[in-house]
């Protein structure tokens, strides 16, 4: 399952973080993954937290680590570093070998540039993932931000599979109502314009129940 978002900062990771939970505690064995992460530096990183929220073994940090906070190409550009999607894709493989449940966690938005000719399209694909939750936040312009992904990744034969809307960190006139807009808006693509989840600001322990109906939705 790829999750991925409109933007960065949308709560990419705490919605992966609170779905691998939910698995691990249905009994799954979930293995959750962090590609590429930019912006690492000692402290714990995306992929660390990930790794903690399942209990898996390895990987124990993203894959890939970069330095600067850019998109992972033009991360990798500051660091002389080139970048290999093909690599990347077979090392998520092998590390999900045994796991019943895959969770792959996107860097930046839908077309942030993972390599310079690839993104979380071309992972997807390469991956043959089945499922792609996109995850948003719940504010001002997210209509369009939205919508924008949804089409760009029907566009790109990645189906989305269920919409997260996360509570920003300050409220605005749109939250709460987005939703039901995004539910119209939305209704010539298919089943996520249905599946569409609201997520409140909460602690981690209590953001799964909130993802139950993803679940019931991708089994």
């Amino acid at each position: 399952m790829i999750v991925t978002g409109t933007d960065t900062d949308v709560g990419k990771t705490f919605i992966t973080t609170a779905l691998a939970r939910l698995y691990h505690a249905r009994g799954a064995r979930v293995v959750a993954i962090k590609p590429f992460e930019s912006g690492s530096s000692d402290r714990a990183g995306d992929g660390e937290r990930l790794a903690a929220a399942t209990g898996q073994r390895e990987p124990r940090r993203a894959l890939v680590r970069l330095r600067d906070p850019l998109a992972p190409a033009m991360a990798a550009d500051r660091e002389q570093i080139t970048l290999d999607l093909e690599a990347t894709c077979a090392r998520i493989i092998e590390h999900g070998r045994d796991a019943d449940i895959v969770l792959v966690e996107g860097a930046g938005g839908v077309l942030s540039p993972l390599t310079w000719t690839s993104d979380i399209t071309t992972l997807a694909r390469a991956l043959d993932s089945n499922a792609l939750v996109l995850v948003a936040s719940d504010r001002l312009g997210t209509l369009s931000a939205t919508h924008c992904a949804v089409q760009t990744l029907h566009a790109t034969w990645v189906v989305p599979s269920a919409i997260v809307l996360s509570a920003p960190l300050v409220p605005d006139l749109s939250t709460g109502a987005n939703a039901g807009a995004l539910r119209r808006r939305l209704a010539g693509f298919g089943p996520c314009a249905e599946r569409i989840v609201e997520m409140p600001r909460c602690h981690d322990d209590e953001a799964a129940a909130h993802l139950d109906p993803i679940v019931t939705w991708l089994g």
